[in-house]
């Protein structure tokens, strides 16, 4: 069961249970304020449209946080104990035409990935916009703010980070212990000795530093690795955390890049990080390094890392992202032995709903009594 946030408990005779939360009453709560700008009155009904297939136990535990929330489904599950990873076409009907321009119009919070946003002129009423994603960048590409310049819009930032912190390991190791010659080796049903390399010993700096970098660190660390990190908030090197040796600001960027083995990409994409893994900084890397990218495609300079990988000067790439996406069948990148390639899923995992519906109802219950909200999106950073 998804874990309700012990300030949001209620007595919700919908479902004849009892959950917490905090507010003093539901009237106290129907004028709590807004976050960031001015109070509003809550109305009677407070619908929140999510638009991904979310099973019935983490609706029953949205809805929980306030009498007045009522969960809108763009899809509906078609039976009884639907799960999220069921096929969407067999166990989910995806509501459109009118019936979802109904709930538009009844929308005061948005829960999902994507927002399309075309639909605001259809959301009236929309204040607030909580995305399932770690990642913005794709809705303020899109002139989000542009649009509606005081809608709220929260990430999923923290949801990602066990997971994506075990794929960067097991990226490095793939790479450290030689499993991409195992199974080249296998398919050509070879039996030839290599010589694995090792973890332990290697240095491997961190572009971007947020939940996802702070816990790879951890686990590089465990290894024996020697851990840097480059910081955009940072105006001048700043000593050991613990797990850091060193942090860097981005104009170092060079600098550190020359003495790293490993190099993993986990900086938001924003107008300033686009492209900032370029033609200089695959020329200053460690002859042979290994570059990593759990993040954007577009922060990476995509011709120019293909050119350093087939001229041997970059040892090996790690790519969960690419740009486009997705990557063109006659990419060279598909052929290269050396380039491990995973579909952009690096985040997915059996517990995404739980933790991410955890972090929604805690936000919601958050939004509701005026405090401020986890993830906020500044629109001037642009994450």
């Amino acid at each position: 069961m998804v874990i309700i946030p012990s300030e949001a408990r209620v007595h919700n005779p919908r479902k004849g249970v009892v959950h917490s939360m905090s507010l003093e009453n539901s009237a106290q709560a129907g004028s709590a304020t807004q976050p960031q700008g001015g109070g509003i009155s809550m109305p009677d009904e407070i619908g929140v449209l999510v638009n991904f297939p979310l099973e019935s136990e983490y609706v029953e535990a949205i809805e929980a946080v306030d009498l007045r929330v009522r969960v809108l489904r763009v899809y509906e599950p078609k039976g009884e104990g639907t799960a999220a990873s069921d096929e969407a076409g067999d166990a989910w009907r995806q509501v459109t035409g009118d019936e979802l321009d109904a709930l538009l119009a009844r929308a005061q919070i948005y829960f999902g990935f994507r927002f399309p946003v075309e639909w605001l002129d259809r959301s009236p009423r929309l204040k607030w916009a909580q995305l399932s994603s770690a990642g913005s960048d794709h809705m303020l590409r899109a002139g989000l703010f542009d649009k509606r310049p005081d809608l709220l819009l929260t990430t999923a930032s923290g949801v990602h980070e066990i997971p994506i912190s075990e794929h960067i390991i097991a990226m490095i190791l793939h790479f450290s212990r030689g499993i991409d010659i195992a199974v080249r080796n296998q398919a050509l049903h070879r039996w030839e000795r290599y010589s694995p390399r090792e973890a332990n010993g290697a240095s491997v700096c961190m572009v971007g530093y947020g939940p996802i970098a702070r816990r790879a660190a951890i686990l590089c660390k465990s290894l024996g690795m020697t851990v840097s990190a480059v910081r955009a908030s940072l105006n001048e090197q700043m000593p050991t955390d613990g797990v850091v040796e060193r942090f860097y600001p981005v104009h170092d960027l060079n600098s550190v890049l020359a003495e790293s083995d490993y190099v993993v990409i986990a900086a938001p994409r924003t107008p300033q990080s686009e492209g900032m893994i370029g033609k200089e900084q695959f020329a200053v890397m460690k002859p042979g390094a290994v570059l990593i990218n759990i993040s954007r495609g577009a922060l990476v300079d995509q011709p120019t890392m293909i050119e350093a990988l087939q001229q041997g000067r970059l040892g090996g790439a790690g790519l969960d992202v690419v740009e486009p996406e997705p990557l063109p069948e006659d990419s060279p990148l598909w052929d290269m032995s050396h380039v491990l390639i995973t579909p952009h899923v690096s985040g997915s995992n059996p517990n995404y709903n739980k933790r991410v519906t955890e972090l929604f109802t805690d936000n919601l219950a958050r939004y509701l009594k005026g405090e401020p909200l986890k993830n906020s999106v500044e629109k001037e950073r642009g994450y």
